[in-house]
């Protein structure tokens, strides 16, 4: 599953403006789901949201929710991590490109 909300475009359709700016929402469910079984409460940051927007400097700057900041926010093992860090795979792909 991925999704995209371009917050630039939706400002631009309310008279507003603001740099490029939109968020990736993706997920798996064979990854995800046995992190909700575990914790049910992480839904609430499942799926994972990468946010990439223009900072004015050359390129695009990407952020995502540290997986060692969930990892200690729902009390998850290490096993349990890979799922969570696939947004840094992601970025790191694309920053090789």
């Amino acid at each position: 599953m991925v999704a995209v909300v371009d917050h630039a475009a939706a400002a631009g359709r309310a008279g507003l403006s603001m740099p490029d700016t939109q968020v990736i929402i993706f997920g798996n469910p064979q990854a995800g789901t046995p992190l909700m079984q575990a914790r049910p409460e992480i839904a609430i940051d499942l799926p994972m949201r990468m946010m990439v927007r223009d900072d004015g400097q050359p390129g695009s700057l990407i952020t995502w929710q540290d997986p060692a900041y969930l990892a200690q926010r729902y009390g998850l093992g290490e096993d349990q991590l890979a799922p969570l860090n696939t947004p840094a795979k992601i970025a790191s792909a694309i920053d090789s490109r």
